[in-house]
């Protein structure tokens, strides 16, 4: 996130473009006569705007506190808890926000489809192959495969234009292919896809069929083992009930992968009639009598469920490939220690403030202040800042203000008026970090924290009264 909002600030004009930009309105005046236009008065930039990476969702909603519909076995059981908490954590965050939490394990799985996909030849027109070929589809193929076995008999419905399917055949080796689709265009698209990639005399047979009028006994027919519905609940009018057809239709022993959108994902396809959150999928799997063995949210775009009607361990879940175990995560920072402010390193803020060394704790000083006043003390960049307030008469302190700089530029601030009662008397520790809002403590504005070189803490006291209290501050750089 500090990257993007770098980048960003790079965009804006710096004092030689603004000098610059003076100077041309000046030439303007000259050549034209016209007074030179006045500046704008300054707006403030946008700071912390709901919904900017964090969704926003309704506070009030709560869960039914009913037990979940779960597997038999543990281990199966708890990596779909993580798997639903996972895709909850990529909903309630915006697009961007989840790409800039989870990015660098979407590359490794990205990097893995790149390397294990290859690209389909294809007689389509020159760029109509941008979408289905992107990256974030080549990674839904990609896991999709994962869960096919070899000599699996797949029934797909909505086979598209016959991507998911060349990629089944070609890289997977099912036995079997047997395609529905609603749309009579995508036949012949699809044909010719298998064609061009030598797949004419594969075992695929497609058909103009609808997905509600699906039977047990037409599945069956086929000797499915796995059937496959991406992308086509968010385009029928009753999901509920598209789920439970499948569900109904599905062979005793067969297991059933599916995907949707995520949750804010997608929403400008006009196509889409209705979006999906955890809590309407879990409440759609009770529904259809299914039961989930594997939940992922898939390239920041999708949730992907692979779920059966038995409850038992999934030994397709079990066996499928993925990714392989690349070590991706980054270090937050670049120092993992905090750094301890000695009693000595600090100075008064102001003419109305005096600082006494405590005589027993050397990172301890004892601040007076007359209105207002405080501490100041060097820094060498910072991550995070604390600090130690020892307080004999809370109610003599009315706000406190914390403020990062790098020589005059200010480079972060935090603030917090205590409500009555939040300062008690006694020790209280606060920590902040840029941009965070605390339990006390309320961020401001910031920019490139980490070359900051000095903090001032600045304390009011009550109707200018005086008052006294106890310090120690920490830093990590």
């Amino acid at each position: 996130m500090r990257r993007y909002v770098r980048k960003l600030l790079g965009l804006l004009p710096g004092r030689r473009d603004e000098a610059l930009i003076g100077m041309l309105r000046h030439a303007r005046s000259f050549v034209t006569g016209r007074p030179v236009a006045q500046p704008a008065g300054a707006r403030a930039i946008a700071g912390d705007v709901p919904g900017r990476w964090l969704r926003v969702v309704d506070p009030t909603a709560t869960g039914s506190r009913q037990l979940e519909r779960e597997v038999t076995d543990p281990t199966e059981a708890a990596a779909v808890r993580a798997g639903w908490l996972l895709v909850d954590a990529h909903e309630r965050l915006s697009r961007l926000g989840a790409r800039q939490v989870f990015q660098h394990e979407l590359d490794a799985w990205h990097a893995y489809a790149d390397d294990t996909i290859a690209l389909l030849n294809h007689h389509a027109k020159p760029g109509s192959m941008a979408v289905p070929e992107s990256k974030i589809n080549r990674l839904r193929y990609r896991r999709t495969m994962d869960f096919a076995q070899p000599g699996d008999r797949v029934f797909d419905v909505g086979f598209g234009r016959g991507y998911l399917a060349a990629q089944l055949i070609k890289e997977r080796g099912i036995e079997a292919y047997h395609g529905i689709d609603v749309v009579q265009g995508y036949l012949k698209s699809a044909l010719e896809l298998f064609e061009a990639n030598g797949l004419s005399d594969a075992s695929i047979d497609l058909e103009i069929g609808d997905l509600f009028e699906l039977t047990r006994e037409k599945v069956e027919g086929t000797g499915a083992t796995l059937m496959i519905c991406c992308e086509v609940l968010e385009h029928v009018d009753d999901a509920e009930l598209a789920l439970r057809t499948l569900a109904d239709a599905l062979p005793d022993g067969a297991d059933l992968l599916f995907s949707v959108p995520l949750h804010g994902r997608m929403e400008s396809t006009w196509g889409h009639l209705s979006v999906f959150d955890v809590a309407r999928l879990k409440e759609m799997l009770d529904g259809a009598g299914l039961h989930a063995h594997h939940v992922e949210p898939l390239s920041n775009a999708w949730t992907l469920v692979v779920a059966s009607r038995s409850p038992e361990l999934s030994q397709r879940v079990r066996n499928a490939s993925g990714r392989p175990p690349t070590r991706v995560s980054a270090p937050l920072v670049s120092s993992r220690t905090f750094l301890r402010i000695d009693a000595k390193d600090m100075t008064a803020l102001g003419g109305r403030t005096r600082l006494e060394p405590d005589a027993k704790d050397g990172d301890k000083v004892s601040c007076s202040i007359t209105a207002e006043g405080g501490v100041s003390f060097p820094v060498d960049g910072l991550e995070a800042v604390r600090v130690l307030f020892d307080v004999p008469e809370p109610d003599q302190l009315l706000r406190f203000e914390v403020t990062a700089h790098e020589g005059d530029r200010l480079a972060g601030q935090w603030s917090w008026t205590p409500k009555k009662g939040a300062l008690v008397k006694g020790v209280q520790r606060f920590s902040m970090r840029p941009g965070e809002k605390g339990l006390s403590f309320n961020a401001g504005p910031h920019h490139d924290i980490r070359s900051a070189d000095r903090v001032e803490v600045r304390v009011h006291a009550v109707a200018g009264g005086t008052a006294t209290f106890g310090f120690k501050a920490a830093f990590l750089p």
